[in-house]
Order: C-alpha cells, then sequence, then structure tokens
C-alpha cells in the first residue's frame, strides 16, 4: 500500500529513507518527488502489508523525526475498482 511521506529535507535520497525505515515496515519501494519546490520533496513510499496495519503504523510514525527529517504522513483516499460513482 503506497503512502505519501511530507517533510524530507532537501538532501535525502530514497536509499537513505528506506534504510531509516526499515525498523519499522517492510517498505516494496520509494519513490522521491522533487518537482515542484526541490527544497521541500516528499514521496511515496509503499508498504508491504494490509490498509489496517499500515494505518497503524501511520498514527505512529506521523510527526516523528526519522532520516533527520521531521515526517508527515499521509494515506490518500481509495476507491475500488468496483465502486460505482456518486448519484448527481
Amino acid at each position: 500500500m503506497k503512502v505519501l511521506v511530507r517533510g524530507l529535507r532537501p538532501g535525502v535520497d530514497a536509499a537513505t529513507l528506506r534504510a531509516a525505515l526499515k525498523p519499522y515496515a517492510d517498505v516494496r519501494a520509494v519513490e522521491l518527488v522533487r518537482e515542484g519546490d526541490p527544497k521541500h520533496p516528499w514521496a511515496w513510499v509503499d508498504i508491504a502489508a494490509g490498509a489496517l496495519t499500515v494505518w497503524k503504523l501511520v498514527a505512529r510514525l506521523d510527526g516523528r523525526y526519522i532520516a533527520g527529517c521531521h515526517l508527515r504522513w499521509y494515506v490518500p483516499a481509495y476507491r475500488g475498482r468496483n465502486a460505482a460513482p456518486a448519484a448527481a
């Protein structure tokens, strides 16, 4: 499950973030995004866990200092593939 991580410092790289998160979760991939404001990069972190586990992890790690960064974690809104659009 992918989560959005903000609060990264400009010099952090994907390998550093992945290594810093290793004690907390099984991270499949880290995709850094520097477009827009390179002084405030953010990342998509793909965690190998189910939704409930990821929500608990996000609640536990949000606002903590990891890899020298004050991280803010967000779980994006999710709609299943078979979800019908809202009626007008």
